[in-house]
């Protein structure tokens, strides 16, 4: 029975027959295997023995853009990927990755591409960190983010030659930069310099190792890698708990404030890693030079790191508004405790005062044996030999007191009331 499938890679229909257990789209002639009932998966192609174009197929930013051009061993299966536990989302957003496997799968050459280092310096709070950022045999290093000091290139080649997981790992060859290769350093230090670092130095090594795999067999190693070492002047803005004065004392607010801070970074241009067994060794190195000499950037990589980049900046002032619409409000909370408590200690200072007010009143009247009373107008004295104290609502200067109730004054008059010391 035939189905028709869509060509993951070009979105071609071709026919997969069911008892196919590897067909091959006519279009683009990718090949693909079948991983469960009609579901093709792509299978890793193979090398012409030339130059050829590579990509990432499949990723969304990317878009099967081609990135890079290199010679490919004849009949070598080859993959291209992105490393994901390289990003560093500041400049170097997309990490290309290209692993090329011999026919026998007696030599195996991956090629990693330009990774973007920051410098973080030790502390207690990322202690727990430091074996799974910086340890490459537990884990491979995620850039941007380190907790030690930096690299030098033959230092970094001994951490890539100890990920491949060999014992008895022993140097037997390094390699010294060649005039080309000191040519090619000055002119990357001068565009790191023109891009506003303050420092760039740049390092190159290369280093044959030897070693025993778990299963016995001797096996030998290849490590290169340029790395730049940097450091620039940043202007960070830093949340920090500020003084700030008050009509009641001193009170700590939070402020962002810009600190001129040194940064220092490193930069590993590229990595090749070489692991073959003894035999093949020489006939892979040989592969490996050509695939140095031919592999080039494309076009296509820096149209796919812009928009990347334009990507993660997008998330990041995303982030940073919704930091600074945080900082808004907690400034707010904090002016309306401040203007809260401001009220509340004026209301205590004005009721206290009112009290020492009422007070001295009461104190006065008891001296001057006189009672205080509300009038309209303002507050009228009587002796206090009166019971009771009157107001003529149409003469409002005239007044009437007695002793006891046996008096009424008719409705020409109200009663007032004891102020309570309230003048």
């Amino acid at each position: 029975m035939a189905k028709q499938i869509k060509c993951p890679k070009c979105s071609a229909v071709f026919i997969w027959n069911e008892t196919d257990t590897v067909s091959q789209c006519q279009r683009c002639g990718t090949k693909y295997k079948m991983k469960s009932a009609f579901q093709p998966v792509l299978m890793p192609p193979l090398g012409r023995g030339q130059t050829d174009y590579l990509t990432v197929p499949n990723e969304s930013i990317i878009g099967n853009i081609p990135l890079i051009k290199t010679y490919i061993p004849e009949n070598w299966s080859y993959q291209c990927h992105t490393v994901s536990d390289r990003f560093d989302l500041v400049s170097n957003p997309i990490v290309l990755s290209v692993a090329f496997l011999s026919p026998d799968r007696s030599a195996k050459i991956v090629f990693t591409g330009e990774s973007f280092y920051k410098h973080i310096d030790f502390t207690p709070q990322t202690a727990f960190l430091q074996n799974r950022l910086d340890d490459m045999t537990v884990s491979r290093t995620p850039s941007f983010l380190r907790l030690k000091s930096f690299m030098n290139a033959g230092d970094y080649c001994n951490a890539l030659a100890q990920s491949c997981g060999l014992s008895d790992l022993a140097v037997i060859n390094q390699k010294n930069p060649d005039n080309t290769e000191l040519q090619r350093q000055e002119r990357i230090i001068q565009n790191f310099l023109s891009k506003g670092f303050m420092n760039a130095y740049a390092d190159w090594a290369g280093k044959t190792y030897s070693g025993t795999s778990p299963n016995g067999k001797n096996l030998k190693i290849y490590a290169e890698s340029r790395v730049i070492q940097l450091s620039k002047i940043s202007t960070i803005p830093t949340l920090q708990i500020q003084p700030a004065g008050s009509v009641f004392g001193v009170r700590m607010v939070p402020q962002m404030v810009n600190r001129q801070v040194q940064e220092f970074f490193w930069d590993t241009q590229y990595e090749f890693i070489l692991l073959a067994t003894a035999s093949k060794f020489d006939y892979a190195f040989t592969e490996l030079q050509r695939i140095i000499k031919t592999l080039d950037y494309l076009p296509g990589m820096e149209q796919a790191r812009a928009n990347a980049l334009a990507l993660a900046n997008s998330v990041q002032m995303n982030i940073a508004g919704n930091q600074a619409a945080s900082l808004d409000r907690q400034s707010k909370i904090i002016a309306d405790t401040n203007a809260y408590t401001s009220n509340i200690q004026h209301q205590i200072f004005a009721d206290n005062a009112a009290s020492h007010n009422r007070t001295a009143n009461r104190y006065s009247e008891m001296i001057n044996e006189v009672n205080a009373y509300n009038a309209n107008g303002g507050v009228v004295q009587a002796s206090t030999s009166y019971d009771h104290v009157y107001q003529n609502t149409r003469y409002p200067d005239m007044y009437a007191a007695q002793q006891g109730n046996e008096l009424e004054f008719g409705t020409d008059f109200v009663e007032l009331e004891r102020s309570d010391g309230n003048y």
